[in-house]
């Protein structure tokens, strides 16, 4: 999928240039196996690297959005999308390199975490910068929280929401079956009873 990255902005400069440092680090994780072998270590420090960053750009978006006064009904469910993240991409990464060859388990990170961007860039961020300009417009934070749902998206970033969505439940579809076959081998039962 081609990536404007107009498309992604959300109009804050700090959040933007970091989303954009975000999508750097990942191209360097997806180079770390798109050349000839993949290397467990490239991988693996590009990765670190790219949560490492992650971790700091979410802090900073969460103090954004308490120096911003953003509801509190907001901040909590944006700060738990934020450490969904966290845990989803260190589970999948310690998980899949147990169980799959690293080139497979590399292209399905970087699925993941660009899927994840993408959706949650035009989904939750793009809310978080709406109810900042409204609050610095005269609105309350209630008023600007309440008014979330008025964000109107054009047909291009709700085709592209839709298919970061696609994506991430095929990569769960995917681990859901592995697991069910894992389960079946300890129980001993041909998988599909």
């Amino acid at each position: 999928m081609l990536i404007r990255p107009d498309r992604l902005a959300t109009k804050i400069e700090l959040v933007d240039v970091q989303h954009q440092k975000l999508f750097e680090l990942l191209t360097k994780l997806s180079e770390g196996f798109g050349q000839g072998s993949p290397n467990e270590k490239l991988i693996g420090d590009a990765l670190q690297e790219l949560m490492a960053y992650a971790d700091k750009h979410f802090l900073e978006e969460e103090l954004l959005m308490l120096r911003s006064k953003l509801d509190p009904r907001h901040i909590k469910i944006h700060r738990m999308e934020h450490r969904s993240f966290m845990y989803d991409a260190k589970s999948m990464w310690e998980h899949l390199c147990v169980e799959e060859d690293l080139a497979s388990v590399a292209e399905k990170l970087v699925r993941f975490i660009t899927s994840w961007l993408i959706f949650h860039i035009l989904g939750i961020d793009k809310t978080m910068s709406t109810q900042i300009f409204a609050i610095q417009h005269g609105a309350s934070p209630e008023q600007a929280y309440e008014a979330r749902h008025a964000v109107k998206y054009d047909a291009d970033i709700t085709h592209m929401m839709l298919d970061s969505v696609l994506d991430l439940w095929h990569l769960s579809l995917e681990r859901c079956h592995k697991l069910e076959e894992e389960l079946a081998r300890c129980r001993d039962v041909p998988p599909g009873r």
